[in-house]
């Protein structure tokens, strides 16, 4: 049932796609600026823009995505973009409003239009989880908003935009195939990492994820004890932290259970090859 939704909408999008209508014109001798958040999404607006589109992500390697405040630098770019694809992190909230009163004419694309919510007790009805790109299913959306979004700011650019993004669909479903391939052995299994960043990717394979953070705070006392419990009890070999966060945390409930720490980076710049990566790291180490 999984793969066939995958397939009805890798289709629907060619047909959906024809009807698109560019708002906006723009030269195609130079490419045009837009900025995302965060590298895996400037992958994609470049992998649907080709030559005609400029992508800048904000957040760079080693920030926090959680925590970050644009360099003046990059204040001074976004106020000659020509479009921001969002993907809700809390700091876009403070800084597009900011960014539209320098750059009126300023095209912010919601990249995560469409995509469930994740199923969280504790943040219903609210995007806590703005790591949306880890998921195959969920990239085809993102896909569709992107090329959407080029569209609207760019009309004689929309053939090359059209066909670069249905070449892409086909890519998204050829790597969803090969990751489902990879993890069919651990299906259904606990992964522990530090920050939680993987539950869109959790839920396209069957795994769960379980965090070590919880709001942006580490656990203490019978929180910690309890997970190095679970840890234990589940037989855990690895846990997952990422270059973004502190270790010591995951450093603790590691060193508790004898298991190693393991690099797994959510905002690694080449989309297609990380998630293909980590793939293969979480099912040897489960």
């Amino acid at each position: 049932m999984r793969r066939f939704v995958s397939a009805v909408f890798f289709l629907l999008a060619f047909v959906v796609a024809e009807g698109t209508i560019g708002i906006r014109s723009a030269s195609s001798e130079e490419a045009l600026l837009a900025f995302v958040s965060v590298p895996p999404m400037a992958y994609f607006v470049e992998r649907i823009g080709g030559s005609g589109i400029k992508a800048e992500a904000l957040i760079r390697p080693g920030d926090d995505p959680h925590t970050f405040e644009p360099k003046p630098k990059q204040m001074a770019a976004l106020s000659s973009a020509r479009a921001y694809f969002a993907t809700g992190f809390p700091f876009e909230a403070n800084l597009l409003p900011r960014i539209k009163a320098t750059n009126p004419k300023l095209v912010v694309v919601d990249a995560a239009y469409g995509i469930p919510f994740l199923e969280d007790g504790d943040h219903e009805g609210d995007r806590s989880d703005p790591h949306i790109w880890t998921s195959p299913l969920a990239a085809l959306r993102i896909a569709d908003n992107v090329y959407r979004g080029l569209a609207s700011i760019d009309h004689d650019g929309i053939d090359v935009y059209r066909e670069r993004y249905r070449t892409f669909l086909k890519e998204i479903t050829d790597l969803d195939a090969e990751l489902w391939e990879t993890l069919k052995g651990v299906r259904g299994k606990k992964f522990i990492v530090f920050h939680p960043a993987w539950g869109y990717f959790a839920n396209d394979y069957g795994l769960i994820q379980v965090s070590i953070e919880a709001e942006g705070k580490e656990p203490k006392g019978a929180d910690l004890a309890r997970l190095i419990e679970m840890a234990r009890l589940e037989g855990t070999k690895a846990i997952f932290v990422s270059p973004q966060h502190s270790k010591a945390g995951a450093k603790v409930i590691a060193d508790a259970i004898g298991a190693n720490l393991i690099d797994i980076d959510p905002l690694a710049e080449d989309w297609t090859e990380n998630l293909k990566a980590v793939s293969k790291i979480l099912a040897e180490a489960m």
